[in-house]
């Protein structure tokens, strides 16, 4: 029996490992019907048949639309779930946590599923997919990357929404200095200073990386709340950007709440100019505002 196209896209989105049996009763309530060509409606209707859903497409002229939009990006894997599913946001995490990593302020992958999650109850794909018009291409989805420590190495710097954690110091003065001297030998920024028992900071310097208080023996420099610095607006190609500071050090609900202003910049512009665009047009310290 033959399968018309908006059909078989649906058909392509089962798992193999079931598409023989899905076929199959697909095309027998097709033959119920006394039709000779298997659409949408019989594929929506054998699932309401045998999984009991009532809900499980929109109406099949909107959905053949879509699926026309997604033709170019259908050829890459990484923009759709196991299920077949679009998802136009990829977060990256380091390996941080995994590996032990000697540098690592927090895991990674906590923030990054809790992006996900918002991304996700933002209904961000689906109202990509109905924003922009014609096929929708790589440069259109939100590349986003979250770093566990200053180190950055899923490179946060060149993403639309890029978040490394930081982990601030400052020097208690209740806590007498020995001058072990284990501060200095460890910053690689040449931030510290100690000269007859006292303990210098350069905040000009210092990345917040939070080392110097971990080997510090007694106590003279302690590290404060672990927090994420957000940019916002990095890009690669012919004229690539690094990000721009968006909020230097933010709890996690901020950062979340950052994340939902820019995805707001993303749905509502007129244009379908790159985020870096859309972000100089409306202008860093106007979106800062927001938050």
């Amino acid at each position: 029996m033959e399968w018309d196209k908006s059909a078989s896209l649906l058909l392509e989105k089962v798992p193999p490992f079931v598409q023989k049996i899905v076929r199959e009763k697909v095309e027998t309530l097709a033959r119920e019907r006394g039709k000779t060509l298997v659409t949408e409606a019989e594929v929506v209707a054998a699932k309401d048949r045998f999984m009991g859903k009532s809900n499980m497409q929109a109406t099949p002229a909107k959905k053949l639309i879509d699926n026309e939009k997604l033709s170019t990006l259908r050829k890459y894997p990484k923009y759709f779930d196991k299920d077949g599913n679009p998802v136009f946001y990829q977060v990256k995490t380091c390996r941080g946590a995994e590996i032990n990593c000697p540098f690592l302020i927090t895991d990674s992958g906590i923030l990054a599923d809790k992006i996900r999650k918002r991304l996700e109850e933002l209904n961000f794909t689906e109202k990509l997919i109905d924003k922009i018009e014609g096929q929708i291409l790589p440069h259109h989805t939100m590349k986003l990357a979250v770093s566990g420590c200053p180190n950055s190495c899923s490179m946060p710097q060149i993403k639309d929404f890029g978040v490394h954690a930081v982990e601030s110091v400052y020097v208690d003065p209740d806590c007498e200095c020995i001058e072990c001297m284990k501060c200095v030998e460890t910053c690689r920024e040449d931030a510290i200073t100690v000269k007859n028992g006292q303990v210098s900071i350069d905040k000009e310097k210092c990345v917040h990386c939070g080392l110097c208080a971990k080997v510090c023996p007694v106590g003279s420099i302690k590290a404060e709340e672990k927090k994420y610095r957000v940019m916002i607006g990095g890009k690669v190609g012919r004229h690539p950007k690094f990000a721009l500071d968006l909020l230097p050090q933010a709890d996690e609900s901020m950062t979340l709440k950052a994340l939902d202003v820019c995805v707001d910049i993303i749905l509502s512009s007129k244009t379908e100019h790159r985020f870096r665009t859309l972000i100089e047009q409306e202008e860093i310290d106007k979106i800062k505002k927001r938050i």
